[in-house]
């Protein structure tokens, strides 16, 4: 079922503890990796191309991924905005779509009540441990196995890297991820790179805004 998440309910997924329900690292980190993801999403789907060093959409449909529906319809609507911008805008709302995706698959119980929209009043139990697992065998065979990722994979870690969730990545009992692999993945010299500028733009906003947020 893992084949079938989005890439924003993967990371959430791998950033709940599993028992208590609460994310293992700052939301805000969180927040901006599932809106990076959701651009991302939009690059996968040829919504998104680059022209004159921008990204703009190319008038392909709106995926239905409700995270990647509502990143694309703040790019329609707000066309001036920078990505940094964009990922800041949108965060709440695709954090909000993988919490609900998660929910709907059955791999995560909503515990509480959401006051006033806020998520931090919610707990998340997982619920699906089976595949939490096999997402978390997936990523380390690619971080710690020498596997080599497909380009969502890829994806995946390199948003993870530069959201400053490493903290999050899988891997074998007692081992680190080794430096040189996750650089070379995350560096776009691998299965990431076939995204080109999409992935360039979101790494560079996402990398921008987590230092100014001084998290």
């Amino acid at each position: 079922m893992t084949e079938d998440l989005t890439m924003g309910e993967q990371i959430v997924l791998l950033a709940l503890d599993e028992e208590t329900g609460t994310l293992r690292e700052a939301p805000l980190r969180v927040s901006l990796a599932v809106s990076a993801a959701a651009l991302l999403e939009l690059g996968f789907s040829g919504f998104l191309t680059e022209r004159d060093g921008a990204l703009v959409p190319t008038g392909a449909p709106t995926p239905v991924d409700p995270a990647a529906a509502a990143m694309a319809e703040h790019l329609r609507s707000r066309p001036g905005e920078t990505p940094r911008e964009w990922l800041l805008a949108v965060r709440e709302q695709t954090l909000g779509a993988a919490y609900r995706g998660l929910s709907e698959k059955g791999l995560v119980r909503e515990q509480g009540r959401r006051v006033l929209g806020a998520f931090g009043s919610v707990k998340y139990p997982v619920t699906g441990l089976s595949e939490r697992a096999a997402l978390c065998g997936r990523l380390t065979a690619v971080l710690t196995r020498g596997q080599e990722p497909d380009e969502r994979a890829a994806a995946l870690i390199t948003v993870l890297h530069h959201a400053g969730l490493r903290a999050v990545l899988p891997r074998d009992p007692g081992e680190e991820v080794p430096e040189e692999r996750l650089t070379a993945i995350a560096g776009g010299q691998g299965s990431a790179a076939a995204l080109g500028d999409t992935i360039r733009t979101t790494v560079a906003a996402l990398t921008a805004v987590i230092a100014s947020s001084a998290l």
